[in-house]
């Protein structure tokens, strides 16, 4: 039987969350149905391999599902996976799957030292890029030779290989008679892709909505709930966003108990029965907020700060706790560049959580600013596109750094109010 091991990275720096890796789960099991041995060394909770595991393939994950569309640039804790992996395991051949590698196939490769790289969606391209590794099939460092994989049939899948982890190792904000607080939490993705267009977000599963069937979103909640956890976190970057499947999903978990949050637009609260989310199970909900100078931002995202105040507090009037995402930077932002985001922030009726500006391939915003930082030289180390933000962050017109120590000390700012919560 061959063994394969996926490993995860460590993150870059603390966080909040610590969210299941739901497509490495996903690929496991399609890969133990075809009768692979599949274990998992999550480096974010173990220093050390699973004791006695000498894998035949080990598959590194760059940026799991929950990190992808906000993948890091920074690669070290990568490359120390790697290093690791090769005083393990010094003959096993390592094959790395994630936004790099799918963006900068050739630097990531070099980057990492790998064997290989797997274009494509995580879940999708591990399954496939295992498959054709151990048949031989994997002919050039990079895989597929031309393109990415192909998406592969979510709805014919097994159920993630839940039993690879323990559940209560990962957690999510968890909302409880509205004071938000770190716990344990499933991670459900029913719902893949984003129909918007914000040039500064990575889309890992691509601009079309593919739905999966609700009965199978509905198989593993009521897997997950059976593993003892009746909080979830909704991966979907817009729930509501398709109305008739959010609208049976809603039907089905509606009298289950679980709880859980999601996130979505202020444009879809607003056209959405938001009271229908309430009975489902829905205790809290976080916008896409950004900045009340985004509609102005040019980066895509025409939102009015009047119709995230209203969506906040639609919300908050079905008994729903927002929760909104601010993002520090934006190019030509006049709420950034004129101080105001700050105050703006500290009078959200809603919890935040804060994000600065990232260029990263696989954006329109980072093909339309990275010429004008690396002189149009394309990169030959994931270190210079590192380069890329902090020459745009050096060159912003306004104190990025004193904005985010400020925002930081808000008690509003959600890593705040969980600590008194």
């Amino acid at each position: 039987m061959t063994t394969v091991c996926f490993v995860v990275p460590q993150d870059e720096f603390q966080r909040l969350f610590l969210q299941q890796p739901v497509d490495v789960l996903n690929a496991a099991a399609v890969l133990e149905a075809e009768g692979f041995d599949v274990r998992l060394w999550d480096r974010r909770l173990a220093s050390l391999p699973p004791a006695g595991v000498v894998p035949d393939l080990a598959v590194l994950v760059t940026a799991v599902a929950d990190r992808a569309q906000c993948y890091p640039l920074d690669l070290a804790p990568s490359r120390d996976a790697v290093r690791e992996m090769r005083a393990q395991w010094p003959g096993t051949p390592v094959v790395a799957c994630g936004p790099h590698g799918t963006h900068l196939p050739e630097v990531t490769l070099r980057d990492l030292g790998v064997d290989h790289v797997a274009r494509g969606e995580n879940d999708s391209a591990a399954v496939q890029a295992v498959r054709d590794i151990v048949s031989g099939r994997a002919l050039t460092p990079v895989l597929p030779m031309a393109g990415t994989y192909p998406d592969l049939d979510t709805d014919a899948w097994p159920l993630p290989a839940y039993h690879l982890v323990d559940s209560g190792d990962y957690t999510a904000e968890v909302v409880v008679e509205g004071r938000a607080r770190r716990g344990p939490a499933g991670l459900v993705l029913g719902v893949r892709g984003c129909s918007y267009g914000c040039t500064f977000c990575h889309l890992p599963f691509g601009t079309r909505m593919r739905p999966r069937a609700v009965s199978r979103t509905m198989r593993e909640i009521t897997a997950l709930r059976d593993r003892g956890m009746d909080s979830l976190f909704f991966l979907d970057y817009v729930f509501g966003l398709h109305p008739t499947y959010y609208d049976d999903l809603c039907r089905e978990m509606t009298g289950t108990g679980v709880r859980w949050t999601g996130q979505t637009r202020a444009e879809v609260v607003l056209r959405s029965d938001v009271t229908r989310w309430a009975q489902a199970g829905c205790t809290g909900m976080w916008l896409g907020a950004e900045s009340p100078g985004v509609a102005d931002a040019g980066v895509g995202k025409r939102v009015s700060v009047e119709k995230v105040t209203a969506a906040v507090r639609k919300l908050g009037d079905a008994g729903i706790t927002p929760l909104a995402f601010v993002l520090l930077g934006l190019p030509d932002d006049p709420a950034c560049q004129a101080d105001r985001l700050v105050d703006w922030a500290a009078g959200l009726p809603a919890l935040f959580g804060l994000n600065q500006l990232v260029l990263r391939p696989g954006t329109r915003l980072y093909d339309d600013l990275a010429a004008r930082y690396t002189g149009g030289a394309a990169p030959a180390h994931w270190t210079q596109v590192e380069d890329v933000t902090r020459r745009y962050r050096s060159a912003y017109p306004a104190d990025l750094d004193d904005q985010w120590e400020r925002l930081m000390r808000l008690p509003n700012y959600l890593g705040n109010a969980m600590a008194t919560a």
